[in-house]
């Protein structure tokens, strides 16, 4: 009789735990897509629709699955160096530098990767990461003051141009800031989201510790320099990975050109167009795409730049940060990728 209750009581819990189990794999396979009302906006990528599409559904979008009450999972690994790991030669000038392969874990060339660095405008990707996981609705206006223009037309900072006055929606000041580098976007979003750029700072930080950074601190939204905003170029690749898993951070980062539609103040609209494919196609390489990325400068941190490509059906993220010139980190990106990922030739530029 005892023998029979133990075995009764068995079957009991495994079918409870079957029922549990299947219970949820139905809560963590449902999805809800916040759908943006219409408006004069309109996107333009350098993917096809059907790739956007697939990539939304490839991607576990984090901010739906706080919306859906469920606790994110941190993304961050740090890749791994291994034998075939090599430095990068003479001819890349970007005193920091990282190329990793993202589903293979694995570093594939490095210089100083983990050297101290101000990353410039690459702050902007950690910007939109905290932006992202922490908007409800897209749609909603945000209000354009005159701290937010001000204070960076007084410091010649790269602007995204909204007026004060407008009330763009939150999706239109994502793009601003990411195309355009727009620290006016920034700010708006800073101030929009958690009341002060102070405290939008602190969940920047906060996230960088959640995801377990080894080396960088932001003091700011946008990257303007100061000697306690710091990152390294092996965190920058690992911050753009983690961006690039949420859809709505993807898309953007993806996007080659995004229109804001006229307003009573800005009565021509905006044309927001990438500093990254404002200097390149992407698919100048042979078995090379250039996805997506992002650009900065300053006169402290130099000339960075870092992107994502699909070489070989794999993703490659790299970062280039130091650089002497614009165009030089544009003609390294593509070698980069060609020499190391797809064994091709670098990248000739052409005579000028």
């Amino acid at each position: 009789m005892l023998r029979s209750c133990k075995t009764g009581a068995a079957i009991f819990l495994l079918v409870q735990l079957v029922i549990g189990a299947f219970s949820t794999a139905c809560t963590f396979t449902e999805t809800h897509v916040d759908t943006d009302s219409a408006d004069s906006s309109e996107v333009i990528t350098l993917t096809t629709d059907e790739e956007a599409s697939q990539n939304k559904e490839a991607v576990t979008d984090s901010s739906e699955a706080s919306a859906q009450g469920e606790t994110a999972v941190p993304f961050v690994v740090y890749p791994e160096m291994t034998d075939r790991s090599v430095r990068f030669s003479d001819d890349y000038d970007a005193a920091h530098s990282i190329l990793i392969n993202a589903d293979d874990n694995e570093v594939i060339a490095y210089r100083n990767h983990r050297g101290r660095m101000y990353p410039a405008s690459l702050t902007k990707v950690m910007t939109l990461i905290v932006a992202v996981e922490n908007i409800s609705n897209m749609s909603e206006r945000v209000l354009i003051t005159n701290e937010m223009v001000d204070p960076m037309i007084a410091l010649d900072a790269s602007r995204a141009g909204f007026v004060p006055g407008e009330t763009p929606e939150l999706k239109d000041v994502l793009y601003g800031m990411i195309l355009m580098s727009g620290a006016d976007a920034s700010l708006a979003c800073a101030e929009h989201i958690a009341g002060s750029e102070e405290a939008f700072v602190a969940l920047m930080n906060s996230k960088a510790e959640e995801m377990g950074l080894k080396n960088t601190h932001f003091t700011n939204v946008s990257g303007l320099h100061d000697l306690d905003h710091y990152s390294t170029a092996e965190d920058m690749a690992v911050i753009l990975e983690y961006a690039i898993q949420n859809s709505t951070c993807r898309e953007i980062l993806e996007c080659y050109e995004y229109k804001y539609g006229p307003t009573e103040l800005n009565p021509e609209g905006l044309t927001f167009t990438s500093t990254l494919f404002s200097r390149m196609y992407g698919d100048e390489m042979p078995g090379v795409l250039i996805k997506g990325g992002k650009t900065g400068y300053t006169d402290e941190s130099g000339n960075c730049i870092e992107s994502f490509a699909e070489v070989g059906g794999k993703t490659f993220i790299l970062v280039l940060c130091g650089g002497k010139t614009n165009w030089n980190n544009i003609y390294d990106t593509l070698s980069a990728y060609s020499v190391y990922c797809a064994k091709g030739d670098r990248y000739e530029p052409p005579a000028r």
